[in-house]
């Protein structure tokens, strides 16, 4: 039986709210802006490009993930804050912290998920959380094999997809700006969970 998605609305938003969400936002998957040079700046300027089988070449091109967005009706855009999000933690020094916060949260988005898909909505699928998968030290990718190890645990992130997060965090009527220093008050971070 398929839960009420009002009720499963509410019980995402607090999950995610519990572990260090600031915001888990309903939009429509229309409102998700998928663009091809966004492959880019992993291709070109990111050090984990065919590095790790959640990033590109590997993860879904953007014309793949522009469908897989058409069978979906529903979406939810969450949304952390470092300082919300980091003063869980003992230390402020952001190079430390942030592979342990992103397999935190990781480990929480697929909880939500697997609630969602255990609420009978059997489609769902969470993107990975702001960059590359930090599950393993060296990805098995890396010695030329192609079957993740934590493959139930494993999801591209949205800009290793083609998600161009700074439009899509705009167009729900959100604020994101190029994080320019070091400074947890400043950091924004966006993940997005598809429903149906």
């Amino acid at each position: 039986m398929v839960k009420s998605f009002n009720i499963l609305e509410a019980e995402i938003k607090n999950m995610a709210l519990k572990d260090g969400a600031s915001i888990v936002l309903p939009i429509n998957p229309e409102e998700v802006v998928v663009e091809n040079w966004v492959r880019l700046k992993c291709q070109f300027g990111c050090p984990n490009y065919a590095k790790k089988l959640s990033c590109p070449p590997y993860s879904p091109k953007p014309e793949d993930t522009k469908k897989v967005l058409n069978e979906y009706s529903k979406a939810f855009l969450i949304g952390y804050k470092g300082s919300t999000l980091f003063n869980r933690y003992d230390t402020e020094n952001m190079d430390d912290l942030f592979p342990k916060v992103l397999k935190d949260i990781r480990r929480s988005l697929f909880e939500i998920e697997k609630h969602a898909f255990l609420s009978g909505y059997y489609k769902s699928f969470v993107y990975g959380f702001c960059g590359p998968c930090t599950s393993c030290d060296k990805c098995v990718v890396e010695d030329g094999i192609l079957s993740c190890k934590y493959a139930t645990e494993s999801r591209p992130s949205m800009e290793a997809s083609g998600i161009d997060v700074f439009k899509t965090v705009k167009n729900a009527g959100l604020e994101l700006e190029v994080q320019t220093s070091k400074n947890l008050n400043e950091l924004r971070m966006f993940t997005l969970l598809l429903i149906e």
